[in-house]
């Protein structure tokens, strides 16, 4: 076998690699073992007015107005003021279930509603009712469209805003692998258990001028 010229053995040439390279490559394989890049949608969501309908999978929601309302008081000359927002909601689920009471700490349909803007700071939230027929109700059955109202109470003196806007996010079906077939919950924007619900929509809507109620005669349920 010939040797190479000089006599000596063959070695091969070390290539040099840059320092910021080889840090980089680092820094993607940590990614990578972490589960990749940030999963968060970079979708911005659907910028909506009045009338519009937000098809949140277990739920179709259509936003239809806001308002302010007074209620007198029977007994004296005061009252209290609300505002007041009206939606209508089809149950697309299989099952009955109720309005519940809204963010992503709340329960049943009201959850989709993330958060309203500007908040209003009422005691124990807002009372969140059916109004079909004058009949106050709190169930969604399955394939019907309810009247659903909610009524939150100005505190006094406070103003009511010209117009409010609410973060809606929406539900998936989380399938499980026991004697129940599985339940419904907000969908999160990522793959980590402390991701933030998933914002599809923002709707926004005019606060149409205050109307009187009639008097308060007891507590709605």
């Amino acid at each position: 076998m010939t040797s190479p010229p000089g006599g000596g053995t063959s070695r091969r040439r070390p290539i040099a690699v840059p320092v910021t390279a080889l840090v980089l490559s680092a820094a993607l394989g940590v990614t990578a073992a972490l589960g990749g890049f940030s999963d968060a949608s970079n979708e911005p969501p659907k910028q909506l007015g009045p009338g519009a309908v937000v098809d949140q999978k277990q739920f179709l929601t259509k936003f239809v107005t806001t308002r302010t309302v007074f209620q007198p008081d029977e007994y004296g000359p005061g009252g209290k003021r609300f505002l007041e927002v009206e939606l209508e909601v089809t149950n697309k689920g299989d099952e009955t279930t109720g309005t519940g009471s809204p963010g992503p700490k709340g329960f049943f349909f009201a959850k989709g509603l993330l958060a309203m803007n500007p908040a209003i700071a009422s005691d124990g939230g807002p009372i969140v009712n059916i109004a079909d027929e004058g009949v106050p109700s709190r169930q969604l059955h399955p394939g019907m469209a309810s009247t659903v109202v909610l009524r939150y109470e100005l505190p006094e003196g406070q103003e009511p805003p010209e117009k409010v806007r609410f973060d809606v996010g929406t539900f998936e079906f989380q399938e499980q692998f026991t004697v129940s077939p599985g339940s419904w919950t907000l969908e999160r924007d990522g793959e980590a258990d402390d991701s933030p619900p998933k914002v599809v929509a923002q709707v926004t809507l005019p606060v149409e001028a205050p109307v009187e109620a009639p008097a308060e005669r007891g507590e709605e349920g």
